[in-house]
């Protein structure tokens, strides 16, 4: 693991592991990274020798200007990696620099990392313009803690609309094959149920998760057994989470590798209690650039609610009005904030109606429509 954080033109590498890595960094607008080597950051050329770094903190002051840096590691041992074989940072900023985000159309994610649905500054310079981000007794609204606002929003708009946003590996069954969570997998899921009748209409299965990125495994198994790999005979509808299956699945009078066998004692009825699909893809977004823009706005208005409550009693907690008069002068000041409304409450209203509307719309672009007859 590595992380990276910005100390004005300094940056401060945090290395976890148990191995000798190789050291590369990349400055935004760059072509190519440069190789940590006794000399200091320098081009990959041919003969350039590696330095070593172990685990722990890694101090580079070595030639940072004004810009967004990140950085990736790599084992010693791979003489020459491939892209796979790296772990990378996210961006980090040094000197100094104007605002960065998708409203300024100046961000994109680091090479090899998922990046940031919104940046800190996309609220403080365009969803909360205008509004201050230090609380009366001087204390700083972080970039931390709006981030965590921001996940907050993602997995929120998640759950609404049904989809996955951030970049997810889902396995079937990982525990059955020797998959390790967060190295070969991130989501677990169970196998999907064989439904003839349905098949049989429809030819199609809808994932649980979507939209998908890219479907890795598709296979009919009968009692944790191979029947058919149906991969390469499948049309996905990336969108809409669907996989329309090309190639007609075994019928109830078909043998299909011992399932007859133990299911002709109680009819051929029984055919669909053993046979299962085992289904391997990619869900959500592949980085952050990938979110369409409605859906980005969304996010960002879900999350200005949460930062427009939060900031706005720092601002002026439990304050309404107050008034002073002295020999004949007096002086009033009144709030929108109430016991019952925010100090930002016109805005916050603004954007939960924004908000819910396309909620209500979207539901239909990313999921289906459900009909009920009674």
């Amino acid at each position: 693991m590595i992380a990276a954080s910005s100390i004005k033109n300094k940056v401060l590498v945090v290395i976890q592991g148990n191995a000798l890595y190789r050291l590369e960094r990349l400055k935004k607008g760059d072509p190519e990274w440069l190789l940590w080597t006794a000399a200091g950051f320098a081009a990959k050329n041919p003969g350039t020798e590696p330095q070593a770094v172990g685990p722990g903190d890694f101090l580079d002051n070595h030639g940072i200007e004004n810009g967004l840096y990140t950085y990736r590691i790599a084992d010693m041992t791979a003489e020459n990696p491939e892209e796979d074989d790296y772990q990378h940072a996210n961006w980090v900023r040094c000197g100094e620099t104007g605002p960065v985000g998708y409203s300024f159309g100046n961000y994109s994610p680091a090479p090899g990392t998922w990046g940031e649905a919104v940046t800190p500054d996309d609220f403080r310079y365009t969803y909360l313009w205008g509004t201050d981000f230090k609380a009366t007794n001087g204390s700083l609204f972080t970039d931390g803690q709006v981030r965590f606002f921001i996940d907050a929003a993602v997995a929120d708009i998640e759950r609404r609309l049904n989809i996955t946003i951030k970049k997810k590996r889902v396995r079937c069954m990982p525990d059955n094959r020797g998959l390790k969570k967060g190295v070969d997998y991130d989501v677990e899921e169970a196998y999907y149920d064989f439904k003839f009748h349905k098949i049989q209409r429809y030819g199609m299965i809808t994932t649980r998760q979507r939209p998908i990125i890219s479907l890795h495994r598709l296979k009919m198994i009968s009692r944790f057994s191979e029947v058919q790999d149906l991969l390469d005979t499948t049309v996905v509808d990336k969108t809409k989470g669907v996989l329309k299956l090309l190639r007609r699945p075994v019928r109830p009078s078909e043998t299909a590798r011992g399932i007859q066998t133990s299911a002709s004692m109680f009819g051929t009825e029984t055919l669909t209690s053993y046979l299962f699909y085992e289904v391997d893809y990619d869900a959500g977004y592949g980085t952050s650039d990938d979110i369409p823009a409605d859906l980005r706005e969304a996010i960002a208005k879900n999350t200005a609610i949460s930062l427009l409550n939060v900031i706005g009693d720092g601002l002026m907690s439990g304050f309404s009005s107050s008034s002073l008069s002295m020999d004949g002068i007096s002086e009033s000041f009144s709030s929108t904030q109430s016991a019952t409304s925010a100090y930002f409450g016109a805005r916050i209203k603004v954007y939960e109606e924004e908000l819910n509307g396309y909620i209500e719309q979207a539901k239909r672009k990313f999921g289906h429509m459900v009909i009920g007859a009674i």
